[in-house]
């Protein structure tokens, strides 16, 4: 399976028209977010740990596994 991205002129009918037609020939259209995008979300959203140092991170996570 290949991905493609397009940027088109939201301006331009032909282009709007074709990619109309892709859909029902079998094209999927993703929308959402990029993998940054996901991740600058759950940054936010309190889903990272943040550790200070690598032995900071050992710590949590045997804390996490005791």
């Amino acid at each position: 399976m290949a991905t493609i991205t397009q940027e088109y002129d939201g301006h331009n009918s032909a282009i709007k028209q074709l990619i109309g037609v892709m859909p029902p020939l079998g094209a999927k259209e993703r929308k959402g977010h990029d993998e940054t995008m996901h991740a600058i979300a759950d940054y936010r959203s309190g889903n990272v740990t943040v550790c200070d140092s690598f032995e900071d991170y050992l710590k949590k996570v045997s804390i996490l596994t005791d």
